[in-house]
């Protein structure tokens, strides 16, 4: 896996979006689910990503511009830009990716002072994440249930929506079945840049 400075990932990162923003209203701290991700916690809209490489994990970016799948390490002093909003980073260990997570920053700063404002599971994380204690591969109906009360199917998947957060819990057969993805994401109020 190489390194690149920020300028060419920007340009080769398609997953990268760029966006000013206004943070939303947010939940309360005690009321935003935790999560851990290979027995990392995980506060959405507190951890920042110094958190993240000082636990061990490797951050990168996947580029499929060139017709062919490369990998490109993200290091911690790379610079962003204000009141933005940088997402496809993957976080994982030993050449396994666990997670796909969203960046939010507040001031110009280094990659390591954003904050991770989003988490979504992958193929290769699964049995490495957990929400409020709870791996997603134990997490049946009733134990989602008992984490968010309101969640509610949507086709093939469950979900909690408000204005300031999503959950989402997709399973191989609808609500019944294993878990195959986990999406949890504070909310902004963000306006696209043209």
């Amino acid at each position: 896996m190489g390194k690149v400075g920020w300028r060419r990932l920007a340009w080769i990162v398609a997953g990268l979006l760029l966006f000013a923003f206004v943070p939303g209203c947010g939940k309360e701290k005690d009321e935003i689910y935790p999560l851990t991700v290979d027995g990392t916690e995980i506060m959405l809209d507190q951890t920042t990503m110094q958190e993240i490489f000082d636990a061990g994990f490797t951050v990168s970016v996947r580029d499929d511009s060139s017709g062919s799948m490369q990998w490109y390490e993200i290091e911690a002093d790379m610079m962003l830009d204000a009141e933005s909003v940088y997402t496809g980073i993957y976080i994982g260990k030993n050449d396994e990716r666990y997670a796909l997570i969203s960046v939010v920053t507040e001031d110009a700063c280094q990659v390591r002072d954003s904050v991770v404002y989003a988490l979504k599971s992958t193929e290769e994380g699964i049995g490495k994440i957990a929400i409020s204690s709870v791996l997603l591969t134990d997490l049946t109906e009733e134990k989602a249930k008992k984490i968010e009360s309101n969640l509610k199917a949507d086709g093939l998947c469950t979900s909690y929506v408000t204005d300031s957060i999503i959950l989402r819990i997709a399973r191989e057969n609808g609500t019944t079945g294993a878990v195959t993805e986990l999406e949890v994401e504070v909310r902004y109020d963000i306006e696209y840049l043209d």
